[in-house]
């Protein structure tokens, strides 16, 4: 009888409530850091850029052999006997902004103008590879080159003498660096619509829509449809 009092005295008992596992929080995400560690540390990185300055050598041999092609949509009317040109981006075209990124990431903070304006300052940011070798040899063909960046205006003496350092062509004169100014117009397109007066824009390269075509950042379904109408134009004038 004892026994199965007991049994029936345990039987009788609350079950504990069951414990639940432990389970850590996942890390943060490390996007920034995978990102800035390809570019800075890939082959695939130099191989990218490389194919697209390479790319564009044959593009450039059909634009000087062909005196109604232009890469601009800004010019229009008679521009066949005017001086080639090829307009390009700054940062993330021809300069790499990679280590100021790092640089931050050590840091830990995020782009400010105040850090961006004293990495500028110093004037050490690398080239992309391809870039400087593609522009010299267009140079040599009487190309004059064009460098349309939406840095600030005040920052063009630090950067002509980055890109001069790093052998760039045209870049010790700063009537070929348009960069962004302080009021007016700010617009890339704008300063294009400059260039045209001039010059013939047989190739221009960038790494935003803007570098490329106007507006002022309308949403995805617009861009998408910039994109689309000028799709012979992508590798062949645009790059």
């Amino acid at each position: 009888m004892l026994r199965y009092a007991i049994v029936l005295a345990l039987v009788g008992c609350p079950k504990p409530a069951p414990v639940e596992p432990v389970v850590a929080a996942p890390p943060p995400p490390q996007d920034d850091v995978l990102a800035l560690t390809w570019v800075q540390a890939s082959a695939e990185a130099d191989a990218v850029s490389l194919t697209v300055y390479h790319a564009a050598r044959s593009a450039l041999d059909l634009a000087l052999q062909d005196p109604t092609w232009t890469a601009a949509i800004e010019q229009e009317g008679a521009f066949g006997e005017l001086p080639p040109a090829i307009v390009v981006d700054v940062d993330e075209t021809v300069l790499d902004n990679s280590p100021y990124q790092v640089r931050n990431l050590q840091d830990g903070h995020g782009f400010d103008k105040g850090s961006w304006s004293a990495w500028v300052d110093e004037g050490k940011a690398p080239a992309l590879a391809g870039a400087s070798a593609f522009l010299s040899a267009a140079a040599e063909k009487g190309v004059d080159v064009f460098y349309v960046s939406n840095r600030d205006a005040s920052q063009t003496e630090a950067t002509r003498g980055n890109l001069a350092a790093l052998g760039f062509p045209d870049a010790e004169d700063t009537s070929h660096l348009l960069f962004r100014p302080a009021e007016g117009d700010r617009t890339k397109s704008a300063r294009r619509r400059q260039i045209v007066q001039t010059h013939r824009i047989v190739l221009m390269f960038g790494d935003n829509l803007f570098d490329f075509v106007e507006g002022e950042k309308p949403d995805r379904a617009a861009r998408d449809a910039m994109v689309a109408a000028h799709a012979e134009w992508w590798g062949a004038r645009w790059f």
